[in-house]
């Protein structure tokens, strides 16, 4: 069929342009979008083989409209240059092209710049036409006979549209790339079926590093009340909302409008963490700066020894515990906020964290971060669910907690704080842990359990809050006592009308001489004074065993933990006993050969060298003594990396 040229009039109307075709007359293939982008400029002679199939009735016509509405039904007018009407068309289907896909990339930046884990979206913004054309047909449709050519003249205007070819293509090969990121990050918070019909994730954060504490603290969002609930949380946590005992839709509400501090993701941690995730607390911030280790993982269960899925370890030894216990939490619930801050707690942050939340957990294992946090909450206004683990016992209460009875002035009953149960705060030397006293793993994940149901029902209203008792836990006896608290001192220095303590500042000084496990672990400013001579390393030690030189090694750790591993050769004398033998050190030593002491950490051993050596000048007969210091963490890190840790 012969065409006629259309006036450029025609075509700035925005007129239709259309080739003719049968209808009955159709080919297989869609279009080649790319080679409509990438159409070169060659010879104005049409070549039979470079002309390209439509696939599509609606984009056909959308470019080139009818042969009868172009000839206007009279055949005598359909003669014309096949090649100038060919330039035209080009030029025209070019131009709504880059309309169209100029739309959708907008649109798909801008998805993607939100990062919307659901890629649905995008695919729905890049299959919907944006331009105004006919109604697409159906799948499977056909095309028509007739196509256009790719031939074109070449001149200023085809080599600008060429070059805007190329520029598409690149940003459509960026596109994809950054589609795949988001694939991945997707495919990891989402099944892989039915994603569509999951809620989107909350935005959740992650301190991988250690940035300063102010940065971490301004990451933590804010929880706005939950008025109604939606489908996917009916259906997750109906059996909550099923509960006759007063939760029910509003306990739920209440519970998702609350944010809750963590402090310590261990042992008691680990099962306050994954209870609250699962029974869907409003935000969750998780704070710890220490790090996994292999003797943890027997209570610690949010974290895990490697993440087997990809080999990758993001939940294992030497991982931040708060950023593992975070990924812990979202593997159980991809809905939760939660804020993971890899710092360590302090006078110079317990209060601000306190006022950003609804409620304080203090799983911890420190005496000094318990003092910190009761007074923090106590500043704040915050109440403070409390529990503790030792051995085979545990222990439970809440602190500062405003019970529903309060009295219509805006007073409440005052029920003991933790200083009001423990005025003094112990000393360094009189305080213990479960790394060096031992703990049964599920005595704090049971402890952590009942932390998660009290925090529920400060929360939610409902049951009876132990603000005013003590429950102790006996694992061994399978015994919970309640102990009725004290009612608060009159002259605490916190929490009385005469209090002293008004500022974190002050909470801090008068907490000099207290420390947690991990600070007992350090010698305390001048108390072991010990010359220089007196200290050898792990490795000069080894020196000495290669050598062969004759001496005594006395170890100085008690009897269990000297049967679950020592150096051979060693001899135990533990330290509370060194006092009683130091005749017998005598004897070893017959005057004649040097006595090296060895502990697990380096610190009761360099008591034992302070004991040995003033018996020495008090005339004893040994020859001399020395410490080797950081014991034996320190050989099995420095000397012999197989030998166990505990």
């Amino acid at each position: 069929m012969k065409k006629r040229r259309r006036n450029n009039n025609e075509l700035n109307e925005g007129s239709a342009v259309a080739v003719g075709g049968d209808d009955n007359d159709r080919l297989d293939e869609d279009i080649d979008m790319s080679s409509i982008m990438g159409c070169r400029a060659r010879s104005s002679v049409p070549d039979a083989d470079s002309t390209v199939g439509i696939g599509r009735d609606r984009l056909v016509n959308m470019m080139v409209g009818t042969g009868e509405e172009r000839s206007g039904g009279d055949p005598a007018v359909m003669e014309a240059d096949d090649d100038d009407d060919h330039d035209v068309r080009t030029v025209q289907s070019r131009w709504r092209f880059f309309r169209w896909f100029t739309r959708v990339s907008r649109s798909a930046s801008s998805l993607l710049n939100q990062h919307s884990p659901n890629l649905n979206e995008l695919l729905d913004a890049t299959v919907d036409d944006p331009l105004d054309s006919a109604p697409r047909p159906p799948r499977g449709g056909g095309m028509p006979r007739d196509t256009i050519r790719e031939d074109c003249d070449t001149d200023e205007g085809d080599d600008d549209d060429n070059r805007t070819a190329f520029a598409l293509r690149d940003e459509i090969a960026m596109l994809k790339e950054r589609i795949r990121a988001l694939e991945l990050e997707r495919d990891r918070g989402y099944p892989a079926s039915g994603a569509r019909d999951q809620p989107p994730r909350r935005q959740d954060y992650a301190v991988h590093d250690e940035p300063s504490t102010a940065v971490c603290i301004d990451m933590i969002p804010s929880v706005s009340p939950v008025q109604t609930l939606r489908p996917d949380q009916i259906s997750r946590y109906s059996r909550q909302l099923l509960l006759s005992d007063g939760f029910g839709v509003a306990g739920q509400r209440r519970l998702l409008s609350t944010s809750v501090l963590v402090i310590g993701a261990g042992g008691i941690g680990s099962t306050v963490l994954l209870y609250l995730a699962a029974a869907g607390v409003g935000h969750v911030t998780v704070l710890d700066y220490d790090s996994v280790e292999m003797s943890n993982l027997h209570r610690q269960i949010v974290h895990r020894d490697v993440d087997a899925s990809d080999g990758i370890d993001r939940r294992g030894v030497g991982v931040n515990k708060a950023i593992s216990a975070r990924r812990a939490m979202l593997d159980l619930n991809p809905t939760l906020s939660c804020t993971a801050l890899a710092i360590a707690i302090g006078a110079d942050n317990a209060l601000e964290l306190a006022s950003r939340h609804d409620v304080v957990v203090d799983a911890s294992d420190n005496p000094q971060t318990r003092y910190l946090l009761n007074d923090a909450c106590i500043l704040a206004g915050k109440p403070l669910v409390s529990g503790s683990a030792m051995g085979t016992e545990g222990q439970l209460t809440v602190y500062n907690y405003r019970s529903p009875d309060a009295a219509s002035d805006g007073t409440t009953k005052r029920t003991a704080c933790y200083r009001c149960l423990y005025p003094k705060p112990v000393a360094a030397e009189g305080c213990k842990s479960c790394s060096d006293n031992g703990v049964l793993g599920m005595v704090p994940g049971i402890i952590g359990i009942l932390q998660a149901v009290e925090v529920i029902k400060v929360a939610t209203g409902i049951g009876s809050v132990m603000h005013d008792r003590l429950m102790m836990y006996d694992s061994l006896n399978c015994s919970f006592i309640n102990v009725k608290k004290p009612p608060a001192r009159t002259n605490c220095s916190v929490c009385s009308p005469e209090a002293t303590i008004r500022t974190m500042l002050d909470s801090e000084r008068t907490l000099d001489n207290v420390r947690g496990p991990s600070i007992c672990a350090l010698p305390t400013p001048g108390g072991i004074p010990l010359i220089k001579e007196q200290s050898v390393s792990c490795a000069e030690y080894n020196d000495v065993l290669n050598e062969g030189r004759p001496h005594v090694l006395l170890d100085v750790r008690v009897a269990r933990q000297y049967e679950m591993c020592s150096l051979k050769g060693s001899i135990n004398l533990p330290l509370e006993q060194l006092e009683s033998q130091l005749e017998r050190v005598g004897l070893m030593s017959r005057g004649e050969l040097p006595i090296y002491c060895l502990c697990r950490r380096g610190i009761a051993s360099a008591e034992a060298t302070r004991i040995i050596q003033k018996s020495i000048e008090d005339g004893n007969a040994v020859h001399s003594v020395y410490n080797i210091q950081g014991g034996l963490n320190s050989w099995a890190k420095t000397v012999d990396s197989k030998f166990p840790q505990y």
